[in-house]
């Protein structure tokens, strides 16, 4: 599972989709099965979620993951695109039917992106396979 930070999380969305839903820190918590001093470090920006805890508490508030990050479309890096769909490394690997660690190669564009992976992993993401072959193309080129 990828540990690198959540990039383009917004910690002011996260608390403002709270405040208006009226949960105190605590009472998101709990619901969401995570911890409250977590809570409370991901709204002022001290740390960033893992991908599916961010999920569960965007499930919490009625939002999609997608609503709590935000990356402009054109720098859109594979990663960000799982990332989008709220899931981690291990879950998308395993619904396209490759192994986690080949899933972070390519994230990382340290792997070659086959066709019929690139064509799985566009049906899983419901995204057109051109968009997942532009956001390798944009993780291979980051150097």
């Amino acid at each position: 599972m990828s540990r690198r930070p959540l990039e383009g999380f917004e910690p002011g969305r996260l608390l403002a989709a709270r405040l208006s839903k009226g949960y105190s820190q605590g009472e998101l918590a709990l619901r969401a099965s995570v911890s409250s001093a977590s809570i409370s470090a991901w709204e002022v920006g001290r740390s960033t979620p893992q991908v599916d805890r961010l999920r569960r508490v965007a499930e919490v508030l009625g939002l999609h993951v997608g609503e709590l990050i935000r990356v402009p479309e054109g720098e859109r890096k594979l990663g960000n695109l799982r990332e989008l769909t709220g899931q981690t490394q291990a879950q998308l690997a395993k619904k396209v039917g490759i192994s986690t660690p080949l899933l972070a190669a390519l994230e990382r564009g340290h792997a070659s992106l086959t066709d019929p992976v690139r064509k799985r992993l566009a049906g899983e993401l419901h995204l057109a396979e051109a968009v997942v072959a532009q956001a390798f193309e944009r993780g291979r080129a980051r150097g």
